[in-house]
């Protein structure tokens, strides 16, 4: 089993960024889609939220819904596309997904989410897990939570990934949820001594190498969000990737001229955006290559990468 986790994070982790995440860190890491809602794959183009590259390794696809049928319909879509697992989302507080009755609201609803973890599981052969908070709108005593497991595993299903934060559906944004609950590690670490059997992933507020380690001594996996784009130097320090630091970073400025003309160019280039640092002058070719918006500029800003001076391995 997979030590590390990178979070799956709207916005962050397509397929451009796990590849880079990938490079990076090698295969010590397990890596999450971005949420994919079971309605956007009814009504939308799911080839397009489903598709990923076998480059990119071992990937779970994060679903959010709690429509039995479409959540079924989900699955059986995307048994095609050869991930290696599904997480239902049981954590997100956006206003939207609320709506839909997706994420942390089905916090107050153990049963529903132990049905929906059992269609999932229906569906396919392949592991299913499931990803919630500690609590919700206050209610975020350990009580609570090992109430809310409890509940939940009528499902069977024993792997967890825990943001170890309340999720506050009244009153913070999602970008708020993310750092103002306070953290709560001391729960999910209770949780795994009480229940040994569950594998237990911690999540929430991990971004330095010690702390990371602390943690692995009281559960199976950490999983990193922030840390994954605001420090990627940490990827590759954890991983065991077979790259050099700067070694990563040319695979993925290849792979960004290998596939200028079938993404946009903006998307391929941010992930590397991020990554550039550490060397003399990486400030000026991080703001070269942000401000780039066509395919030719993002290449003559690739092209201006030197690495002079180079700190890291």
């Amino acid at each position: 089993m997979h030590k590390y986790h990178i979070a799956p994070m709207m916005g962050w982790t397509d397929r451009h960024f796990r590849y880079l995440m990938r490079l990076l860190g090698g295969d010590a890491f397990l890596l999450f889609s971005e949420m994919v809602t079971v309605n956007a794959l009814a009504y939308g183009d799911a080839h397009k939220y489903l598709d990923k590259s076998d480059k990119e390794g071992s990937v779970i696809l994060q679903i959010g819904g709690s429509d039995h049928q479409r959540v079924a319909e989900a699955i059986q879509k995307a048994e095609k596309y050869n991930y290696a697992g599904y997480n239902l989302n049981v954590g997100c507080p956006s206003d939207r997904v609320q709506n839909a009755k997706i994420g942390a609201c089905l916090m107050e609803d153990g049963q529903l989410v132990s049905e929906i973890l059992k269609v999932m599981q229906d569906n396919t052969d392949k592991a299913v897990s499931i990803k919630c908070r500690v609590g919700v709108d206050g209610s975020d005593s350990y009580e609570y939570l090992k109430s809310f497991v409890d509940e939940v595993l009528t499902s069977e299903c024993h792997t967890w990934m825990i943001h170890a934060r309340d999720a506050w559906l009244k009153g913070l944004s999602p970008r708020q949820n993310r750092s103002i609950p306070p953290l709560r590690y001391e729960y999910v670490y209770q949780l795994k001594k009480e229940m040994p059997h569950l594998h237990i992933t911690i999540n929430g507020g991990f971004t330095d190498y010690n702390m990371i380690h602390c943690a692995l001594d009281k559960v199976d996996a950490v999983m990193l969000g922030r840390a994954a784009y605001q420090n990627p130097i940490l990827i590759h320090q954890l991983g065991n990737s077979h790259y050099s630091y700067q070694e990563a970073l040319k695979q993925y400025m290849a792979y960004i001229i290998d596939n200028i003309n079938i993404f946009p160019p903006r998307r391929l280039a941010a992930p590397l955006v991020i990554a550039l640092t550490s060397y003399r002058g990486a400030k000026q070719d991080r703001a070269l290559l942000a401000a780039a918006k066509t395919k030719e500029e993002v290449l003559i800003a690739i092209e201006n990468v030197s690495f002079q001076d180079i700190v890291i391995a």
